[in-house]
């Protein structure tokens, strides 16, 4: 048997069959098609957690390392004595990220049938962050700077703040080491 003559006898037999296999063929395709355009990968959770985890890490690192470098001035004063330093934080570190920002404007005059003019100005703004691949291939944001938290208050407990004057020193050197206003800063005598 020819070839031709076994694709004539399959098409006038199946050919309503032929057609339906088409018309799915065609439908999976786009469903294929569609659903690969639509569908971007998502970040995963793990990953926000993890980031979240280490700021939180971050800026008890950053409290600790104020309240030791605070403990450790404060015991030098004389007649402070034993000291312990407690420093609360307003907010979390504010990281600052390179952006592409990109604007355009489109001007538009319109002219109706009573010779009106009427300008129609168009603007659109694209910002996207600029990143860049670390060492193990991930894209991260490139960082301009990072805002260190604020504070929101300082308490010191001494032995020698029973003495006005030295509780006056105290709260005056918290105040200068940290940039922050008296009202801010509770200096306290201990047992």
């Amino acid at each position: 048997m020819d070839f031709t003559k076994l694709k004539d006898k399959f098409l006038k037999d199946n050919k309503k069959l032929l057609e339906n296999l088409t018309v799915i063929f065609l439908i999976g395709l786009i469903l294929l098609i569609g659903a690969s355009t639509f569908s971007k990968p998502r970040p995963s959770n793990e990953s926000d957690n993890k980031e979240l985890v280490l700021a939180e890490k971050q800026n008890e690192d950053y409290a600790k390392r104020l309240e030791r470098d605070l403990k450790s001035i404060l015991s030098k004063i004389e007649g402070v004595g034993n000291v312990e330093v407690l420093i609360t934080l307003n907010s979390d570190e504010e990281v600052v990220a390179a952006m592409d920002v990109v604007q355009s404007s489109t001007t538009t005059n319109e002219k109706d049938s009573n010779g009106t003019v009427r300008e129609v100005v168009q603007t659109e703004s694209n910002n996207k962050i600029v990143t860049s691949q670390n060492l193990s291939g991930q894209n991260a944001p490139i960082v301009l700077k990072r805002l260190m938290p604020e504070i929101r208050g300082v308490i010191v407990v001494a032995d020698g703040a029973k003495d006005p004057r030295l509780r006056y020193e105290i709260s005056s050197a918290v105040q200068t080491a940290l940039g922050i206003p008296a009202y801010k800063v509770k200096v306290i005598s201990s047992k």
